[in-house]
């Protein structure tokens, strides 16, 4: 089985970032098939299809819990970590399955292990990645998102393509100047970035 992560090593005011901390996310075991009680499986975190790191787990529904089992990258050390789940009801019927973080108890889907054991994300102190975005960036990554709905061509210097087929022209003009304003405001930030960086050339 196999789950994404990111091989970046970044940090956000002195902070690893989530991404950089083997994110193990409870929902997508569940849309994975593999929390069936008794089962062991392996888990991976893959960048550019190649795994980085991997995982051991073992679901033990009548202690409602699984067993975590991995190598500490750093230093090799085997760890085999016991973490406590929970479930909720949904609103249309069935239920959701949450971990319970080792350290604090709090409910969360998702658990991070930047050190020897899994814990959540406030208990580790981690930053997201787009904390550290700028205004422009976040522009940038809200107009490529509009940008593949549209099926346009990746990039936002890349122009504007046309109405996709089946679309409505009020849909597609709403998006389309919804992305237009957001490439404005990344292209105003770039900009600016740009002016700064010439000031201190100049200096």
């Amino acid at each position: 089985m196999g789950g994404r992560g990111s091989g970046r090593r970044s940090s956000y005011c002195g902070k690893p970032e989530t991404n950089d901390s083997m994110p193990l996310d409870i929902r997508k075991l569940a849309r994975a098939g593999v929390l069936v009680p008794g089962r062991s499986f392996g888990w991976q975190w893959l960048v550019n299809d190649r795994q980085v790191a991997g995982i051991s787990i073992r679901v033990d529904w009548h202690h409602h819990s699984m067993v975590l089992a991995y190598r500490v990258k750093s230093t090799g050390e085997l760890v085999e970590q016991r973490v406590h789940t929970q479930t909720s009801p949904c609103h249309l019927g069935g239920e959701r399955r949450w971990f319970t973080c080792p350290r604090c108890s709090k409910r969360v889907a998702v658990l991070y292990a930047p050190g020897k054991y899994f814990a959540c994300r406030n208990c580790y102190g981690l930053g997201y990645a787009t904390q550290k975005e700028g205004a422009g960036d976040r522009a940038a990554s809200r107009a490529e998102k509009l940008r593949k709905r549209l099926g346009w061509e990746a990039g936002i210097l890349n122009g504007n393509g046309g109405r996709p087929k089946g679309m409505h022209w009020e849909t597609f003009l709403r998006l389309k100047s919804d992305h237009d304003a957001l490439v404005q405001i990344s292209l105003q930030d770039m900009a600016r970035q740009f002016g700064f960086l010439q000031r201190l050339q100049d200096g």
